[in-house]
């Protein structure tokens, strides 16, 4: 797997505008639309994301920069910080774009299907060794990964936490009491049951959406590790649950996943997971 010390280099004169609005990019060519954010190509080697509050994943991305082996996005230029809350109809007062260098490669999920065994076992290795190293990186905190609360669609306005929280049973019971207010007690009780929240619960670095469209490859190498929006120290239950997710699996994943995860599959976790993400979309007053 290429190692961050291949990235290559940008022209030393390389100079990035700071668009007043995003009616100044959207000429560009279209890479990736979320709806609420695009991805554009500004150049061969440089992609601008922009839409709705971006300030997430730069403070992810720059966090990360330097500390993996492996290849993720380098942010080569940003609007500034806010420097208080936003409400998301504010995005346009925050750090709403950002640029980066273009990772090589193509998503997994557009080749997958065409892997042979041997190639999506390589695949499978290469990601348990891009676990470990994200795991390595521990916190006594959870929350963003520069130490502050989480600010992204798992916890989305307006249930965003003021702090970064303690441990995995105040993580935990911050959920319950958001999710008392749309849901009966009853079922509160038994969608939190499958969870772990001891003190020995690992947590660690997780990216939040490790699925086969955030991951690129060239063949079957893994190229860069794409798309830091949701990143944070998290319960080591989330990344997997994540990567489970029911949308995304298919033979060929489900293959990689049983290399990556050997051993009985955590149903009723990645159940629970499944709901808590349909929960917040759905009583998410700011999706469309």
């Amino acid at each position: 797997m290429p190692t961050h010390a291949e990235t290559p280099k940008l022209p030393a004169n390389l100079n990035l505008p700071s668009p007043a609005s995003a009616r100044e990019l959207l000429p560009l060519k279209c890479i990736t639309d979320h709806g609420d954010k695009r991805i554009s190509e500004y150049s061969p080697d440089v992609l601008v994301k922009f839409g709705a509050h971006v300030e997430a994943e730069v403070r992810a991305l720059k966090y990360l920069h330097g500390r993996l082996s492996f290849r993720t996005p380098q942010v080569l230029h940003h609007a500034p910080f806010p420097g208080k809350p936003l409400t998301p109809w504010e995005w346009r007062d925050g750090c709403w774009y950002f640029f980066m260098d273009k990772c090589p490669g193509v998503p997994l999920d557009t080749v997958i299907q065409k892997m042979s065994p041997a190639e999506l076992d390589h695949i499978a290795d290469q990601l348990l060794a891009v676990l470990k190293e994200m795991r390595a990186i521990k916190s006594t905190t959870i929350g963003a990964l520069d130490g502050g609360p989480f600010d992204n669609r798992f916890m989305p306005y307006p249930w965003q936490p003021s702090k970064a929280f303690a441990s995995v049973s105040q993580y935990l019971e911050y959920y319950r009491k958001l999710f008392l207010d749309i849901c009966g007690p009853d079922y509160v009780k038994e969608l939190f049951a499958p969870f772990p929240s001891g003190a020995n619960v690992p947590v660690h670095l997780t990216h939040g959406d490790l699925v086969p469209r955030n991951i690129l490859v060239q063949g079957s190498t893994i190229t860069a590790i794409i798309d830091w929006e949701t990143a944070g120290f998290y319960p080591e239950f989330w990344e997997y649950c994540r990567m489970h997710e029911r949308s995304w699996m298919s033979p060929q994943w489900s293959r990689v996943l049983a290399r990556v995860f050997p051993g009985p599959k955590r149903e009723k976790e990645i159940d629970a997971v499944g709901r808590i993400i349909r929960l917040l979309r759905d009583n998410d007053s700011t999706y469309c």
